[in-house]
């Protein structure tokens, strides 16, 4: 028995994810693949004499989580009201580790994201760029597509 098709898109909302989205759905739907949408929020490191602003922090995280998958549900209603086979994730840790590891989970065939072109040297040296850690480290294929950033 044929398994279908899985791919991950991981999604920032540092940017309209909009565009990823709709490319992720063309490749979903050419494969007649099952979609999951993976957005990260990064934690803050954990430190003793930080503990009332990690409290602060703990709860902007909360919130934002809540929001995050609203906002998530919003676009997928939007762009796909005629593909079912969408399940969005929300994981709070760091953006690359959590999408290797929900890759992983998951088994999906395929990993889709934004690569990041920031003009300049020093903007790129200065900024990590989880897409070339994610193909770098990846045991599954990755499909980027460039978003430029000033």
């Amino acid at each position: 028995m044929e398994t279908k098709m899985k791919i991950l898109a991981a999604l920032e909302f540092s940017e309209d994810p909009h565009e990823l989205l709709k490319r992720a759905l063309q490749v979903a739907k050419k494969y007649e693949a099952k979609i999951y949408t993976l957005h990260v929020i990064e934690e803050l490191p954990r430190q003793a004499f930080y503990y009332d602003a990690y409290k602060v922090w703990e709860e902007f995280r909360d919130r934002a989580v809540k929001e995050t998958i609203e906002k998530m549900n919003a676009y997928i209603k939007e762009l796909t009201p005629d593909f079912p086979e969408i399940e969005p994730i929300i994981e709070v840790g760091n953006p690359c580790d959590k999408i290797l590891e929900e890759a992983e989970r998951l088994e999906v065939n395929l990993i889709i994201m934004g690569h990041h072109v920031r003009k300049g040297v020093l903007s790129h040296m200065m900024k990590h760029n989880n897409a070339e850690k994610v193909v770098r480290l990846s045991k599954r294929p990755v499909l980027t597509f460039s978003i430029e950033v000033a």
